[in-house]
C-alpha cells in the first residue's frame, strides 16, 4: 500500500494548523515583543480564584475566537495568573470569549473590562470560581 495519501494528509494537517495558529496570534508570539506587536490588538490579562478570594492554580483556560471557529486552551500559574498576546487587530474583542475551570470547582463569575481607552488597551479578566 503506498504511502503517498499518508503523507498528503498529515501534510494538510500540518499547513492547517500552522495557519490557525498563525491567525490566531497574529503571527506573533505569546511570550515575548516583537515585529508584529504593532498589528496587535489588545491583550488579555487575567486572574483566577475561588469565590473566597483564593488563587486556583493551574486552572484551565479556554480562549476563543467565534469568527475562526478556533480556540488555545492555556494554563494559569501558581499564582492564578494568565495572559493571552493580543491578537490580530481584525479580531474584535467581543468575539473573543474567555472560559476559565479547574478540577473540583464550577463557573460562579466573571469580570472583564477593558483597562483604557486605546484601540488595544488590555483588557482584564476576573475568573471567579467556586467549589462542587
Amino acid at each position: 500500500m503506498s504511502q503517498q495519501p499518508f503523507r498528503f494528509l498529515a501534510t494538510l494537517l500540518l499547513a492547517s494548523v500552522m495557519l490557525s495558529a498563525t491567525a490566531l496570534a497574529g503571527g506573533g508570539s505569546f511570550d515575548g515583543v516583537d515585529d508584529e506587536d504593532a498589528d496587535a490588538g489588545s491583550p488579555y490579562v487575567g486572574d483566577v480564584k475561588d469565590n473566597k478570594g483564593n488563587v486556583v492554580p493551574d486552572a484551565k483556560i479556554t480562549v476563543t475566537v467565534k469568527s475562526y471557529n478556533s480556540s488555545l486552551i492555556l494554563r494559569a500559574d501558581d499564582q492564578g495568573h494568565f495572559h493571552v498576546k493580543g491578537f490580530d487587530k481584525s479580531v474584535k474583542p467581543e468575539d473573543v470569549e474567555i472560559a476559565c475551570s479547574a478540577d473540583g470547582y464550577q463557573p460562579f463569575a466573571m469580570n472583564r473590562e477593558k483597562t483604557g481607552a486605546q484601540d488595544n488597551a488590555p483588557i482584564e479578566i476576573t475568573c471567579v470560581l467556586e467549589k462542587k
